[in-house]
C-alpha cells in the first residue's frame, strides 16, 4: 500500500479528511466541515488554504513556493520553532532563522470529526527533525481544527531530563485585496496601514491578542485572536524588499499577522522536563459591519 493510501486508511473520513499527493510529492491533507474547507501539508505541518462559506481564501500561499525538503513553503501558515526569527544569542553563526520545524516533514498522529468540527493532528519529534544548534528531546504537535473558525493548537512538550527555552511563531499569511487599502485594528491605538514602499516588521507586545485586519476590497474582515501568546508580530515587506519566491507585485496580495513566543520582546517558553505549552491561532473572515 503507498503512502496516501495508508493515511486514507488510517486518518480519512470519506467526505471529511481526504489525503492527496501534492507538489514535490508531499502529503496533504484536505479537511472539510460544515464551516468551511482547508488543506494542510505535511511539509511543514502548514496549512496552506483556508475557506468558509461565501468567502475567498483567507490565506496567501506564493504561486513560486517550492515544495521541498529542507525548503520552507512560502505563504499559508508556516510553524516557526524553536525559535522565530534570527537565532538567539549563543547559537552557531549561520544558524537557519526561524528553526527547522518549518522545513520538515511531519507526521500525521490522528484526526477526528463530528456535528461542526473536523481535525487533523500532525506530529515531529527529534527523531524526525532536529538541528545541531538544538540538542534537546521535544515533542512538538499540531491540531488543525476546522469548525466555526480555523484554529491551530501548536503544543510543545520537553521529552527530556533537563529544562529548555525555545521560541515559536504561527507565522499567518493573510490574503488581502490591496495591502495599501487594508487596515489593522487592535495591535495599537490607531489602525496599522501598509505601503509599497516601506518594509513593516515589528513585534508588538500583547497577550491573547485579538485584531481584526479590515479589507475593503475583497469586502471582509479577517479576524485573528491568539492564546498564550507574548506579542504579535506584523510584517508586510515593501515590493522591492520582497524574498525572491514572492512574485512582482506579490506584497500587495497579503499581510502577515502571526502570534509569537519570540526572543525578541523576552517573550520564549521555558519548559521544565515532562511540562509542555501550547500557543493557539484562531482564523476567522466575516462580513463588514
Amino acid at each position: 500500500m503507498d503512502a496516501i493510501s495508508e493515511l486514507n486508511r488510517r486518518f480519512g473520513a470519506a467526505g471529511r479528511i481526504a489525503f492527496r499527493e501534492g507538489p514535490g510529492g508531499f502529503p496533504i491533507a484536505a479537511l472539510v466541515a460544515p464551516q468551511g474547507v482547508c488543506e494542510v501539508c505535511l511539509l511543514g505541518g502548514q496549512v496552506l488554504s483556508y475557506r468558509a462559506p461565501g468567502f475567498q481564501d483567507a490565506l496567501w500561499l506564493s504561486p513560486l513556493a517550492e515544495f521541498a525538503e529542507g525548503k520552507a513553503i512560502r505563504g499559508g501558515i508556516p510553524v516557526c520553532w524553536p525559535w522565530f526569527g534570527k537565532a538567539p544569542a549563543g547559537f552557531p553563526e549561520g544558524t537557519p532563522a526561524h528553526g527547522f520545524a518549518r522545513k520538515a516533514l511531519w507526521r500525521a498522529i490522528g484526526s477526528e470529526y463530528g456535528a461542526r468540527d473536523t481535525s487533523l493532528t500532525l506530529e515531529l519529534t527529534e527523531a524526525d527533525a532536529t538541528d545541531p544548534a538544538w540538542p534537546h528531546p521535544y515533542r512538538l504537535s499540531l491540531t488543525v481544527t476546522l469548525g466555526d473558525c480555523l484554529t491551530l493548537d501548536l503544543q510543545t512538550r520537553n521529552m527530556g531530563d533537563r529544562p529548555f527555552t525555545y521560541g515559536e511563531s504561527l507565522h499567518a499569511y493573510l490574503r488581502v485585496g490591496d495591502a495599501r487599502q487594508v487596515r489593522l485594528f487592535g495591535v495599537t491605538p490607531e489602525p496599522l496601514a501598509f505601503s509599497d514602499d516601506a518594509t513593516h516588521d515589528e513585534v508588538y507586545a500583547r497577550p491573547d491578542a485579538v485584531v481584526a485586519l479590515q479589507d475593503p476590497v475583497m469586502e471582509r474582515v479577517l479576524g485573528l485572536a491568539a492564546d498564550d501568546a507574548a506579542g504579535l508580530v506584523v510584517w508586510h515587506p515593501a515590493l522591492e524588499q520582497a524574498p525572491g519566491d514572492v512574485p512582482l507585485g506579490g506584497p500587495r496580495r497579503f499581510v502577515c499577522v502571526e502570534p509569537a513566543n519570540p526572543h525578541h520582546i523576552g517573550g520564549e517558553i521555558a519548559l521544565a522536563p515532562g511540562k509542555s505549552h501550547t500557543l493557539t491561532l484562531r482564523l476567522q473572515p466575516t462580513q463588514p459591519k
